[in-house]
């Protein structure tokens, strides 16, 4: 038996990534697809710490994954249920984009659907929104959701 194809929807929490999920969820269900709901946590290398700020990381890390398990992935798997579907879900650290990007080829999705805007609507216009960049790279289909 051939599974469904696998629709990726990048969320933030945001209204826009929780439409994302709803609209993800009833395409699945229209084609008997799958779903995996994807939360990034943006973090860089690169990114300058001072002394006290490495010392926090570790509890930094572990309260913010719980974040993204319990306040973020959690409720949206309510609204793809909602939609008559049952969600996979997943979260990781790095560049929000090029996560997404690379789990999508790496999971073999048929499209990734992501909010139009996030939370962070200053951060769009200096450094370009996730959506804008995940729609550049792809070379899959890439359904922005208003």
């Amino acid at each position: 038996m051939t599974e469904g194809p696998l629709y990726l929807v990048g969320v933030d929490g945001s209204d826009p990534s929780r439409r994302a999920v709803a609209v993800a969820a009833r395409l699945a269900a229209r084609c008997g697809g799958r779903l995996l709901i994807a939360h990034i946590i943006h973090w860089s290398g690169f990114t300058p710490l001072s002394l006290e700020e490495a010392l926090r990381r570790p509890i930094d890390k572990k309260q913010e994954e719980e974040t993204a398990r319990e306040k973020i992935l959690a409720p949206l798997v309510a609204v793809a249920e909602d939609n008559g579907i049952e969600p996979e879900t997943y979260y990781s650290w790095g560049s929000p984009a090029e996560s997404l990007h690379k789990l999508a080829r790496d999971r073999g999705a048929e499209m990734i659907v992501v909010g139009r805007r996030g939370h962070s609507n200053i951060a769009e216009i200096i450094l370009g929104s996730v959506s804008n960049a995940i729609a550049h790279m792809s070379d899959i289909p890439v359904l922005l959701v208003p």
